[in-house]
């Protein structure tokens, strides 16, 4: 999903900035990007998410203010697999967030929540996690019910169905 809006906001003339532990899968890009011009890709910058998390994301926060036209910066798989985010990750992405001018898109495994579920609602039992601590607008839930390409993204607790296919998501009636 990442991939899928980094490539549409370089469309649309913006620049995009991922940082993550490890490099976006070669594959999906190549195929996601595939019908772009080979010139887009200069507008797509990746950075190395490791070490001490306050100085990378003084990096990208730097890098970002620097770069002409960010529209877009993806922290990809910011935060430990399990487990509370820690306060520390949660601070300063509040304020990496805050004084931002560009959209920023947070990217983790989700969660089990601890709480009572709703029956009614099938995405209830997973959750995103630091939701209810990082000041965001929005908090989205990719979900995957079965094992073929169906997804479902939650947003705002209301279902969107896609299918995964070689160039990326499209919507379901």
């Amino acid at each position: 999903m990442g991939i899928q809006l980094s490539r549409q906001v370089i469309s649309n003339g913006g620049r995009v900035l991922w940082a993550a532990p490890e490099l976006p899968d070669g594959t999906r890009f190549s195929q996601i990007f595939h019908d772009m011009p080979l010139t887009s890709s200069s507008k797509f910058h990746a950075m190395n998410l490791v070490g001490a998390f306050e100085q990378s994301v003084d990096a990208l926060l730097n890098a970002a203010n620097m770069l002409p036209g960010v529209e877009l910066v993806v922290l990809d798989d910011y935060c430990p697999e399990n487990g509370r985010i820690p306060k520390n990750i949660i601070s300063r992405l509040n304020q990496f967030i805050s004084d931002s001018e560009w959209t920023t898109l947070l990217i983790s495994k989700g969660g089990i929540s601890m709480e009572k579920t709703d029956a009614s609602m099938e995405h209830s039992s997973i959750i995103a996690r630091g939701k209810k601590d990082l000041n965001t607008d929005q908090v989205w839930l990719l979900t995957r019910p079965e094992s073929d390409s169906q997804r479902v993204l939650w947003m705002e607790d209301e279902p969107v169905k896609l299918r995964l296919i070689e160039e990326g998501f499209v919507v379901q009636d």
